[in-house]
């Protein structure tokens, strides 16, 4: 008898420690609801970016979650390509220091 109250405890204890789920530390993509939070952590970051980067962004895409951060210097210019997590839904923006959008025609070639 007392082997039985033992295993139903030992089991109670389990299932209530499996019902505690856990949570993410930072904000996840259905929740995030901002695109200047998150992303790459290596590379060129959203920190690294100039202002009229991220109001682009802010204005583009501001729910989307940042994959990647590409600095290129093209012709004496800079561009900066940024890729998102979900790229059937936001494809790939190329923007100038000062933010203008360009198209990917624009971009001068290596």
């Amino acid at each position: 008898m007392r082997i039985k109250t033992l295993s139903a405890l030992a089991v109670a204890a389990l299932l209530a420690g499996c019902s505690d789920t856990q949570q993410h530390m930072g904000a996840a993509s259905d929740n995030d609801q901002n695109v200047l939070t998150g992303g790459p952590i290596t590379g060129t970051t959203i920190f690294d970016l100039p202002q009229g980067v991220k109001d682009a962004l802010q204005k583009r895409a501001p729910h989307s979650e940042i994959a990647n951060i590409n600095k290129m210097n093209r012709n004496g210019q800079t561009i900066y390509e940024i890729s998102f997590t979900q790229p059937g839904t936001n494809s790939k923006i190329y923007l100038t220091p000062e933010g203008r959008v360009l198209k990917k025609s624009e971009v001068p070639k290596k």
